[in-house]
């Protein structure tokens, strides 16, 4: 999540060209995570072989679905505008 804020920020600014400096708002972001008011999970071993399964059965890259894994593992609903995700959350829905 992380690197998914830094490089839209980095976009805004380098891009689209409507941000002139996104520095504030990555130290935003980390005032943020050390608040604790946003918590890093890091995917482990268990987490990356449902990502590789869910990318081989959707044909997604596991930067697509490690999201969708982390999303069903802690039972939260993945919200995205990724079209990608949203077709394997659908499909991986289908087979339950």
């Amino acid at each position: 999540m992380v690197y998914e804020v830094a490089n839209a920020i980095w976009r805004h600014e380098h891009l689209l060209k409507d941000l002139a400096d996104g520095k504030p708002h990555i130290a935003a972001l980390w005032g943020l995570i050390d608040s604790g008011k946003i918590a890093l999970i890091s995917p482990n071993e268990r987490l990356t072989l449902m990502a590789y399964s869910m990318a081989r059965r959707n044909g997604i890259t596991i930067y697509e679905a490690i999201f969708i894994c982390l999303a069903i593992d802690m039972g939260i609903t993945l919200k995205t505008f990724d079209k990608i995700q949203v077709r394997a959350i659908e499909t991986e829905r289908e087979k339950k």
